[in-house]
């Protein structure tokens, strides 16, 4: 199978995308050759899958193929790197895939977009990392800590565990405050107290995390069930039965990508309890955390009824969407009348990718 006759089956595209995507193909064996690495062009053909429409195999190197893919799938599972540009348009780097024949591969992706600007596919450059990461795997075990290194890092975990543990208990004495201005304070005044008041609490759960383990690396499943408990404990719904439940593998992000991740979950979980359940006595929230080598999915699902009107303008989701470009991410909403899912998209930092 050939670019042209993969670019027939894709009927989504129209015929100038067609014509993008087959000059970009011209090129690929020369991009190939002087990149010395396998080079492919996909195209999104579901959610989930997408079509290798195009495949060069570098003259000057070794090729990590041994036989022609084009026109096979592509899974999300093993090349999230590539959906993630698909979805969003952005440039990916470093990124690590699992090719057709099993071979662990750093991938470079690069978006292919129309006139409009349009994501339209993506130019992708493959290296075979499988020889460096055995490599480094044996590097790490040759640097076996000595006594005086081993000490010093018992002093420096020591010292970030007390930062922490100091911060904590300063957020919590701002956040003891503004509950008392709360109690005084007239309906619309408190609620943008409380909402404050969940914020810091937020802020304080990752540095009571951080207190006690003394890393930098923070679970994001166990402080979200942490702040589950505390975002039901402070919203003011005592009349409705509201479950929140989340979900997901241990998964590791670097203490400032914890610290947003967790305080964009905070704002849609407010919304939630807020909007979700005007109508009902009764609802379900949902916390789902996944992910695919390096690229998370966060997801926040509630059974309410939906968004009825527009609250883009709200500071809450102002401030979810100014977080979520901090994280090089992207935010996707669905809402029907069965109620409303947000999923919130982002590559996770290289100093704990796992």
């Amino acid at each position: 199978m050939n670019t042209l006759s993969c670019l027939e089956d894709l009927h989504h595209l129209s015929l100038p995308q067609k014509e993008r995507i087959m000059e970009v193909a011209h090129t690929l064996q020369l991009t190939a050759d002087i990149a010395k690495s396998d080079m492919f062009i996909d195209c999104s053909l579901s959610e989930d899958k997408a079509m290798i429409v195009a495949q060069a195999q570098p003259a000057t190197a070794s090729s990590l193929y041994k036989r022609n893919i084009i026109g096979e799938t592509a899974t999300e599972q093993n090349e999230p790197g590539v959906f993630f540009s698909l979805r969003t348009g952005n440039t990916i780097t470093n990124s690590r895939g699992i090719t057709q024949e099993c071979v662990i591969v750093q991938q470079d992706i690069v978006p292919i977009v129309d006139n409009k600007g349009t994501t339209i596919g993506v130019l992708i450059r493959e290296r075979d990392i499988s020889e460096e990461m055995m490599t480094n795997k044996r590097v790490e075990e040759l640097l076996i800590p000595k006594e005086s290194a081993d000490r010093e890092g018992t002093v420096k975990s020591l010292i970030q565990k007390e930062i922490h543990h100091r911060v904590k208990n300063n957020l919590q004495v701002i956040s003891s405050l503004l509950r008392l201005q709360t109690r005084r304070a007239h309906s619309e005044v408190s609620d943008i107290l409380q909402d404050s008041v969940a914020r810091i609490e937020t802020i304080s759960i990752i540095h009571d995390y951080l207190a006690q383990d003394g890393i930098e690396a923070v679970n994001i499943v166990l402080v979200m069930e942490r702040a589950a408990d505390m975002l039901i404990r402070l919203a003011s719904v005592p009349e409705k039965e509201i479950a929140l439940s989340v979900e997901g593998e241990p998964t590791f992000l670097p203490s400032n990508q914890a610290t947003f991740v967790l305080l964009i979950v905070n704002e849609l979980v407010q919304n939630c309890l807020k909007h979700a359940f005007e109508q009902q006595k009764s609802g379900k929230i949902s916390i789902t955390v996944i992910c695919r080598k390096q690229i998370a999915n966060i997801t926040v699902e509630d059974n309410g009824r939906g968004i009825i009107e527009d609250k883009r303008s709200s500071l809450g989701l102002q401030l979810v969407h100014t977080l979520a470009a901090e994280l090089n991410g992207v935010l996707s909403t669905f809402s029907s009348e069965d109620g409303t899912k947000m999923t919130l998209t982002f590559p996770i930092a290289k100093a704990v990718m796992l």
